[in-house]
């Protein structure tokens, strides 16, 4: 019998081919969409899953006032996990972990760099890790390293690498004593080079006892069932027995973040984790399914709108015996029949598309074929979308009386239009939704874009420095300014934009005694503002030899409440300096937020990057080529590598840019098939008023005088929808943007050019298809009068 449905199905089907045609577009951009997005969500939530220990991992973080504002870190002091290890039972596990870095391997005449991490030998009691040789013992040893796979084949050109030596840095040799495979990308800890702290060191030994500086970062493996609440207190008590007030005080405290949601939940607000990336997973999460119930909407329109062409169908059926419960699996078995064809035609698009959303996404996406949970979600895809793309149709068209039918007396009414109305009504609020914050996103995009940034990111070229190259640099200075194509040349600890230290160890006559002011900090050489583009409010720039000299930004002397600050003295890690100047803020860390306390130290033995200001008009390629010759001469150890400021720089808004991107796709995607669904309604209210035109046609009706009618009905329904969606999209953007400090404000122009947008493709959609109607020869309608 079943068979015998989809038998039927398809014939029928096949004899409208312009109508399953139409059906089966919308439900495969639908299913398109729906699959690339939950493909995503799926990755995102994938993360950190492969760690054996996954559920019982907890990263340390630690609550610190900043001037008056909790903010939640996670550099730790160095001797927190030992001391953990020994005195909480819970606590299985404890290692040590720094941020990471990429030095220089050089084996022969390679000179590669590779992501290291240096931690300590618990590393892989805590991280899952899979041997190709060597075990979890090598990290005992201070000179062995552990490699990845591919890092082995970058080095040696394959993975039977025991043994072998590299040199790091220009500097120590280290042998590789374990090879692992590569880590899966979606893990939170990754490295390529894994190297244990070096214990025969004074650092070493120094650090050991050093409650005061943290630069690294702590992980516990608690056992199962451990109260997580309780161990955060007592980590704290740990930390305030030994530690200084500095780094924990009276107001801060301990969270022991899960590994769990490390990838989701990265973010913390006044001392509470508060969510971060699951905010976008779950909104496209509804993305997916808003789409997808679209399309479902689009097959009702369109089946309900050949109700006339199928309710003889109907009422013939039911004169030779069968019963309302046939009909009904009759039209579902149809609609399912749709939503395979559909399914398979949108595995296609997403086969052939999926490179292009990864690349999109700079995230690698599969699809995981081997996952039991993915081959019961698609077949819930189909079943659901044919069910429920089915059900009103099949409900709507077995309920046709087979007397009325058979003696041409049916007709669909009025109230037949009202749920298709409020059904495509819903379509476009939720495009006039899409469409309003993809807008909004880009306009906070150019409004932080083209902010005053305290520097100038343009021609701006930043040189990773090294060793040899810090030896050299007034020679590579001077050497670029005889090229002609080079303004001035600094070296600072970081990039401009971004500061990683922070210190709340600043004195100055007149400090509060209970001083808690914690103030961001970078070291730099000569001629800093010069070069980046910086303007000084008093005072002047580093000159040679400023030695115990700093310079600090207008926010940190209004906090600090220094009058005349130029010449002043503060003292700062055991030193006492002057104050040179004061600087314009600058915007650092984060574009989203206002200028925070920052301090500039003269400091000529700290380089990691070399600042170059290009000469106005020069061509930047013959620019480069002349720096490369230039650090070629003097810096041979290294390779020449570079990056321009404002590329750094915009690599801040990755995160909205994506998102910015995502929306507007998938609002293309939701117009499109609202515009389907628009259609499926015309169909249906031409059907049923194609007579009334042909009549009207015959009585001298204009093209003019039909096309007005039709389409003010339906530009009427777009007119609600838009008093539905502006409201919520205002309040629903409004409270995204609070996540900003530095924001643009919503204006009422964004919805203007919503409102043309839509009607402009509302309006080419309902005269196509009305004018088709009524251009029709009047004879076909009314030959059966």
């Amino acid at each position: 019998m079943l068979f015998n449905y989809f038998k039927i199905a398809f014939r029928n089907l096949r004899q409208n081919r312009i109508f399953s045609l139409v059906n089966i577009a919308g439900l495969t951009i639908g299913m398109a969409a729906t699959l690339l997005i939950f493909l995503w969500v799926y990755h995102e939530r994938s993360w950190n899953k492969h760690n054996e220990h996954y559920q019982d991992v907890y990263h340390v973080y630690a609550n610190r006032d900043f001037n008056g504002q909790i903010t939640s870190g996670p550099d730790m002091m160095f001797p927190l996990p030992a001391a953990a290890a020994a005195s909480f039972p819970e606590v299985e596990e404890a290692v040590i972990v720094d941020f990471g870095g990429t030095p220089l391997f050089t084996v022969g005449d390679k000179m590669i760099r590779r992501q290291t991490l240096t931690t300590s030998p618990e590393f892989f009691n805590v991280f899952s890790a899979q041997f190709i040789e060597g075990s979890a013992k090598v990290l005992q040893d201070p000179d062995a390293l552990v490699v990845t796979e591919s890092t082995a084949i970058a080095f040696f050109g394959h993975t039977r690498v025991i043994g072998e030596t590299v040199k790091v840095n220009n500097g120590r040799s280290a042998t590789i004593k374990a090879v692992v495979k590569d880590l899966p990308e979606n893990s939170t800890v990754r490295f390529e080079v894994l190297q244990p702290f070096n214990q025969s060191t004074p650092e070493y030994r120094e650090a050991q006892t050093d409650w005061v500086n943290c630069g690294n970062r702590v992980f516990f493996l608690v056992k199962p069932g451990a109260n997580i609440a309780s161990l955060e207190k007592k980590t704290l008590e740990l930390i305030r027995k030994n530690a200084s007030s500095e780094n924990v005080t009276t107001r801060g405290s301990i969270i022991l973040h899960p590994m769990s949601k490390w990838r989701l939940y990265e973010e913390f607000r006044d001392g509470r984790n508060t969510g971060g990336r699951i905010a976008y997973v779950k909104l496209f999460t509804w993305v997916a399914i808003i789409i997808l119930l679209i399309a479902c909407v689009n097959f009702m329109n369109l089946s309900t709108a050949r109700s006339e062409k199928r309710a003889k169908e109907v009422g013939i059926r039911k004169t030779l015996g069968s019963g309302r419960k046939q009909l009904l699996l009759q039209f579902i078995s149809e609609s399912v029949l749709l939503a395979i064809i559909a399914f398979i035609l949108a595995s296609l698009v997403v086969w052939l598309v999926l490179p292009a959303f990864g690349q999109l996404l700079n995230q690698e996406i599969n699809i995981p074929f081997n996952e039991p949970s993915i081959w019961i979600i698609i077949l819930s895809i189909i079943l659901l979308t044919g069910i429920i793309a089915g059900s009103y149709p099949a409900i709507y068209l077995s309920s046709f009386r087979p007397v009325k039918v058979l003696k041409g007396t049916f007709l669909p009414g009025k109230k037949a239009l009202l749920p298709r109305k409020i059904l495509v009504t819903a379509q476009f609020v939720i495009s006039i939704l899409l469409i309003s914050a993809t807008l909004i996103i880009y306009q906070q995009l150019q409004h932080v874009r083209n902010r005053e940034l305290g520097y100038d990111v343009n021609n701006l070229v930043l040189v990773s420095s090294s060793g040899q190259a810090h030896r050299n640099l007034e020679a590579i200075r001077n050497d670029l300014r005889t090229t002609g194509m080079v303004e001035s040349v600094t070296h600072t600890s970081s990039a401009v934009s971004d500061i990683f230290g922070f210190t709340s160890g600043i004195r100055w006559p007149g400090a509060p005694e209970n001083n808690n002011l914690v103030i961001g900090f970078m070291f730099a050489g000569h001629d800093l503002a010069k070069t980046i583009g910086a303007r000084m409010a008093s005072g002047q720039d580093f000159r040679i030899n400023d030695t115990n000299h700093v310079i600090f930004n207008q926010e940190a002397i209004k906090v600090m409440g220094i009058q005349d600050p130029v010449g002043r003295e503060i003292e700062w890690a055991g030193r006492r300096r002057i104050i040179s100047g004061v600087i314009e803020n600058m915007v650092v860390n984060s574009p989203y937020t206002s200028a925070s306390p920052a301090m500039i130290v003269y400091e000529p033995n700290w380089s990691n990057q070399i600042n170059i200001r290009l000469n106005q008009g020069v061509d930047i390629r013959k620019a480069l080529v002349q720096i490369e010759q230039v650090f070629s001469r003097h810096n041979p150890e290294n390779p020449f590598e570079y990056r321009f400021m404002d590329e750094v720089f915009q690599e801040k808004f990755t995160n909205e840019k994506l998102i910015g991107q995502l929306a507007l796709i998938f609002s293309a995607l939701a117009i499109f098939v609202c515009c389907l669904g628009l259609f499926g309604l015309l169909a249906f209210s031409i059907e049923r008023r194609s007579k009334e035109i042909s009549i009207r046609k015959v009585l001298g009706a204009s093209l003019q005088q039909l096309l007005l009618p039709m389409s003010a009905e339906f530009l009427v329904l777009i007119g609600l929808a838009f008093l539905i969606a502006i409201p919520a999209a205002w309040w629903a953007m409004k409270e995204w943007l609070n996540n900003f400090e530095y924001r643009v404000n919503i204006s009422a122009g964004v919805f203007v050019l919503v409102g043309l947008i839509i009607l402009l493709i509302a309006f080419i959609t309902i005269s196509l298809n009305a004018s088709r109607a009524a251009l029709s020869n009047p004879v076909k309608s009314l030959r059966s009068e």
